[in-house]
């Protein structure tokens, strides 16, 4: 995720597996509305595979509470990053909007412009609390993300030489802090307000540095390791909000921010090429009042703003460039539509 000096813009038609993106994938919006204000979860996973999940067919990590929430919900088998660099991922998840419109496209070098709205300050405007817990130094709020957030902890190390260019607290500890916030919401009886709680996981990016017993168990795959922890690690948010009773009243939204490629096409890096392994993310959304399903067709992160909108009987802002996947989420076919991405030294 090192700052790079050029940038190449892309439409793209098809990802067949394995092979250099082309230019164009196509889309359509869907239409439904579920009336009630239900809390919102937003889990973001650096550097993610989905072929490092066992809930999309992978046979070297087992990830058990991912694959909870996957039967739970509604897997998209085609979902896409816009950008394989951390900042401008997210820019686009929360933002729902391109580069081309916000502007940032590297990590460290851009700034959200002021005067955008993100979904903490949309959701913030209809009546939710607001936290975000970040694993690692690219999403520092010096950067503009924490726009609507009345918590955004980013209690990481500060930086102090090249081993700390991205500095990062494990996931352990960003989702302790995570449940400690809810744990004073609902300590807070005379403040009903449903919750926003977006968190952040670094650990599979590099370098890999699992800890024990993942270390040994994946000691020829570290970065297998690394997944396999933050799976255990969301269990203990998983098993919170069972044990209060907030599991199935929250819509839980799950995603990577973009890929990484190990050893494919030369690279053992993101943020350079624009392949299937560095663009293709898993994303699962669980939502009351959804059955289960799988979704073959194509859908991306500037989806996610405009889903949130349609599941809480919202309308969306008029800016956003994605569409919402409710109508997929009933079982219906999208529509076709393109999609931007774009890469550096691509």
């Amino acid at each position: 995720m090192a700052n790079k000096k050029g940038k190449r813009f892309f439409l793209l038609t098809a990802i067949p597996t394995g092979s250099l993106l082309a230019f164009f994938i196509f889309f359509s919006p869907g239409l439904q509305a579920v009336a009630q204000k239900p809390n919102i979860l937003l889990i973001t996973i650096d550097t993610l595979r989905p072929d490092r999940l066992s809930c999309y067919g992978s046979s070297l990590v087992k990830t058990p509470n991912i694959d909870k929430l996957a039967l739970a919900g509604v897997v998209f088998n085609r979902a896409f990053a816009h950008n394989p660099l951390t900042l401008p991922s997210h820019a686009n998840i929360l933002l729902g909007t391109t580069p081309l419109q916000h502007g940032i496209h590297d990590n460290g070098l851009f700034r959200v412009p002021k005067g955008l709205t993100n979904l903490a300050v949309y959701l913030q405007k209809a009546g939710y609390r607001t936290g975000a817990f970040i694993g690692s130094f690219p999403l520092d709020a010096r950067f503009g993300l924490n726009a609507g957030f009345e918590i955004y902890d980013q209690s990481y190390p500060a930086g102090s030489g090249l081993e700390f260019i991205y500095p990062e607290r494990k996931a352990g500890t960003v989702i302790k802090a995570a449940i400690d916030w809810l744990t004073s919401l609902a300590n807070s009886p005379d403040d009903s307000r449903p919750w926003f709680l977006w968190l952040h996981c670094f650990d599979p990016h590099q370098p890999y540095e699992p800890p024990e017993p993942f270390t040994s168990q994946f000691k020829n795959d570290l970065y297998s390791g690394e997944v396999a922890y933050v799976d255990q690690e969301l269990g203990r948010l998983f098993d919170y909000l069972q044990e209060t009773s907030q599991w199935n009243p929250t819509i839980k939204i799950f995603t990577g921010d973009h890929g990484q490629s190990l050893g494919e096409h030369g690279e053992s890096t993101h943020g350079y090429f624009a392949y299937n392994s560095t663009l293709w993310v898993p994303l699962i959304i669980s939502s009351p009042g959804f059955q289960s399903r799988r979704i073959d067709d194509n859908v991306c992160h500037l989806d996610i703003f405009p889903t949130v909108c349609e599941l809480l009987g919202n309308s969306p802002p008029a800016y956003l460039q994605g569409e919402s996947l409710v109508k997929a989420m009933k079982g219906k076919k999208l529509l076709t539509r393109k999609i931007y991405f774009e890469s550096l030294y691509a």
